[in-house]
């Protein structure tokens, strides 16, 4: 693999972590495939396609907890993939796995695989540590 297909690869995954980093979703036409998937996806029976992930997100993620920040502590490519493993804090602001909204900042830890074809993002699958939550 050339270097300038590696920087693409790495420029598409950092467009997707810039929702997360900076609440900015501006990027993301940029770093995801129309038919873009999550594995598990956001919430099931969720459609594929950016849209429907942004929706997922808002709906779920987004609505529980707000001021997100972190850090990407690993980012590997091999090939068409490109794993993160990611550390954040966020306020609990909205009701999450059964929990009302406490108003506490929290931790948690992500690990994410992505198949990045023709220089967009196309698969994620994605485990984060919403136990340590």
């Amino acid at each position: 693999m050339d270097l300038d297909e590696q920087q693409k690869k790495l420029e598409a995954v950092a467009g997707l972590y810039q929702l997360f980093l900076k609440g900015d979703p501006s990027k993301l036409s940029t770093s995801l495939a129309p038919n873009y998937e999550q594995f598990p996806p956001q919430r099931p029976g969720l459609e594929p396609g950016i849209d429907n992930f942004m929706q997922g997100f808002m709906e779920g993620f987004g609505a529980s907890f707000s001021d997100f920040q972190g850090a990407l502590t690993h980012v590997l490519a091999d090939g068409d993939y490109v794993y993160v493993r990611s550390e954040f804090s966020a306020v609990h602001t909205g009701d999450a796995f059964g929990v009302p909204a406490t108003g506490k900042r929290v931790n948690f830890a992500a690990s994410d695989l992505h198949l990045i074809e023709d220089g967009l993002i196309t698969k994620t699958w994605h485990l984060e540590d919403f136990y340590g939550i």
